[in-house]
Parts: structure tokens; C-alpha cells; sequence
């Protein structure tokens, strides 16, 4: 099914009286199109809408021409969220299927825009490709863990291995995971204070001809060493059998010497339920960053995100939803650009436009 297939699928909420002018599978494709050509607002979509009315009407009905910024502002404020949600996941499913998806990165992004309490949103991501797979909002950083396991629930994670950071190293997470057929790696720190004193000090001793190490250069130009240890013998674990299909236990150390002084050292500890090698521990650890590198700072950078002003929360978290479609839908084509180049070429080839749209929806018959 096409894009607009999907979005087809999401019933009307409107009443259908003479007041009824736009089909809302239209208003939704084409904020999905302007964004996809660079509008990041409401009243750009409208814009889009306007200039791109003859290469539209090829493809949609607009009976009564493009639609007017209020219709954009009135549907994305009334659009049930978990709906334009689900309908989102269903389309990516059919893109990306859970066989495919490898290791999945679940983390939270506050949209500063909202307001003095902030929406915040919780995204999962496919680590091997960047693209979204969906989303669960609450109000307030505070609430990011009460949305994972909702975020959890609705995807398919058999296969899959689920990084998450400290803020979600809980049993009942690590639980709902195992149950839903896929394994996790999470973040340790204080806010698990006995397991992480046990790690500090199991691992403390460990060779380091048993490390996996690996050279990188810091944004600063610092070379930076990584090193990566495992241990698979948990029997120290005093923890009553909290960690289900708890397998091992990864430590990173991080070294760099900016200077002359002594270098900056630092530790990060993970736990998982999958038997990993310490090669295998550092891939799925850099692999977590995809849902800061792919999805928040393309949003934050390249949408303007975080600059964007729209304190109604849930017309908020539908226009973040269309942003992921658009950014999923750059990240599938394969010419090699930057996102930010590939929207701009949308807005400014009309024929390449037009493929992408022949290729999103059907031509008007």
C-alpha cells in the first residue's frame, strides 16, 4: 500500500455539512509533501499548497482548491494522535518488517516549542537504518518513562535487540521485552545503585588483552580510545533474579587527552539479555546514537523542531508524526545528499517532485 493508502485508512472526524470542503487524506498529504520540500510550519504548508496546485490536482481531489492555513491548524489540533500514529506504524511496517529492523533504539525528545510544560515524545528508531518506527508523547520529560512501555507494546520486537539509556534500566522494562520475543541493552548508572556497585567493582580487574579497542576522533579533532569489556559470569549478581534472561554485563571506558594534563577518563556500564562478544557490545553501544544522530538532531537541525512555536500539544504531536514520515521517506531514496539538500532539490525540480508523488499516491482518475 501506498502512503496515501494508509493515510486513507484514518476515518473522518469532521461532519460532513456544507461547511465540508477538504477530504482529510488531502490535508495530510500535502503537509506530508510541503515538508518533505522544506515547509516546517503551518502556514508554509499552506504555501506549498498554493504554488503546487496544478502538480496536485493530479494526484489528489481538491475540490475546492488547496486548503486554507486554519483547516491545516483546526485538523492537526482534532487528529486523534494514536490513530495517525498507528496508521504511521502500519505503513512503516510494511517499509521496514520486524525481521529486518536489528536493534532498536527507544529515547526521548522534549519539543522546547510547546509551551511552559513541554510535550514530550518517546521514538523508537532502526539503529541499521535511521528510520523511524513510532511514537508515544506525555507531558514533561517526567513522563518519558511511563510512555516506554506503551511505545513497547505497539511494536514488534521479536528478534530485536532493544537499547535504552539509564532512565529506563528497570525490571519491568527489561521484563516486557523478553516477553515480547526481543532482548535489551541497557544503560546502567546510579538510579540502579547496588547492581552498578556490583559492576564497578566485578569488572574493575578485568585484562585488558580481553578488551575491544577501537580509535576515534572527537568533534574537537581529541583522539579518543574505546575500550569494551564483557563478562557473562553473573553469579555475583545479587539482584533475586530481577534482570530476566540476564546474560552479560558490558563495561566501556573511554579515554582522550585534550592536553598536556592527564587524560579524561570515563565508564559506562550496560546490561543485556543477549550473550554478546565485546566487538558485538561496542556496535549495538555506538548503534544507540542513531536516534540522536538520524532522528532528534535532523528534527532539531534541519526541521526546525525546536525553534517552531505551537503550544497546542496534540496538534504538536501529530506535526512532529509528519515530520518522521518525511524524514523516513528522505532517508529511502538513495541518492547521496544530505537530508537538508534532498528537500531543497524536492522544492526546486518539479519533475523529481512529481516522481516522488506518483510514487506516494494515485493519479486522479
Amino acid at each position: 500500500m501506498s502512503l496515501q493508502s494508509h493515510l486513507a485508512q484514518i476515518p473522518e472526524f469532521r461532519r460532513q455539512n456544507k461547511n465540508f470542503r477538504h477530504f482529510l487524506v488531502d490535508v495530510l498529504a500535502i503537509s506530508v509533501l510541503a515538508t518533505l520540500c522544506g515547509a516546517d510550519d503551518f502556514a508554509e504548508i499552506t504555501l506549498f499548497g498554493q504554488q503546487k496546485h496544478a502538480l496536485l490536482c493530479r494526484y489528489l481531489r481538491l475540490p475546492h482548491g488547496p486548503p486554507a492555513y486554519d483547516t491545516y491548524l483546526r485538523v492537526f489540533e482534532k487528529l486523534d494522535a494514536d490513530r495517525f500514529n498507528a496508521c504511521f506504524m502500519a505503513w512503516m511496517h510494511e517499509v521496514l518488517p520486524a525481521a529486518a529492523a536489528g536493534q532498536v533504539c527507544v529515547d526521548g525528545k522534549t519539543l522546547r516549542g510547546t509551551g511552559a510544560k513541554p510535550l514530550h515524545v518517546v521514538s523508537a528508531v532502526a539503529s541499521a537504518t535511521g528510520l523511524s518506527l513510532g511514537q508515544v508523547a506525555g507531558q514533561g520529560k517526567g513522563q518519558e518513562l511511563g510512555a516506554v512501555p506503551d511505545l513497547l507494546a505497539l511494536l514488534d520486537l521479536r528478534g530485536a535487540l532493544v537499547s535504552l539509556d539509564a532512565l529506563s534500566c528497570q525490571p519491568t522494562i527489561a521484563q516486557q521485552i523478553t516477553e515480547q520475543g526481543g532482548d535489551y541493552l541497557l544503560g546502567l548508572k546510579a538510579n540502579q545503585p547496588t547492581l552498578l556497585a556490583e559492576a564497578e567493582r566485578h569488572t574493575a580487574a578485568l585484562p585488558a588483552a580481553q578488551a575491544h579497542t577501537r580509535w576515534a576522533f572527537a568533534a574537537d579533532g581529541v583522539p579518543v580510545r574505546y575500550r569494551v569489556w564483557v563478562e557473562h559470569d553473573l553469579r555475583w549478581v545479587d539482584e533475586d533474579g530481577r534482570w530476566p534472561g540476564l546474560q552479560t554485563l558490558v563495561r566501556v571506558e573511554t579515554s582522550r587527552q585534550p592536553d598536556e594534563t592527564q587524560p579524561i577518563v570515563n565508564q559506562r556500564y550496560y546490561i543485556s539479555s543477549r550473550a554478546l562478544t565485546p566487538a558485538q557490545a561496542d556496535t549495538f553501544v555506538r548503534g544507540h546514537w542513531a536516534i540522536e544522530n538520524a532522528l532528534h538532531w535532523q528534527l532539531d537541525v534541519t526541521f526546525g523542531e525546536d525553534g517552531h512555536q505551537l503550544r497546542h500539544h496534540q496538534a504538536a504531536q501529530n506535526l512532529t508524526l509528519v515530520r518522521k514520515m518525511a524524514l523516513n521517506l528522505l532517508k529511502q531514496d538513495p541518492t547521496k545528499r544530505s537530508i537538508k539538500n534532498k528537500r531543497k532539490r524536492l522544492a526546486w525540480d518539479e519533475p523529481f517532485l512529481e516522481k516522488i508523488l506518483a510514487a506516494l499516491c494515485q493519479p486522479v482518475t
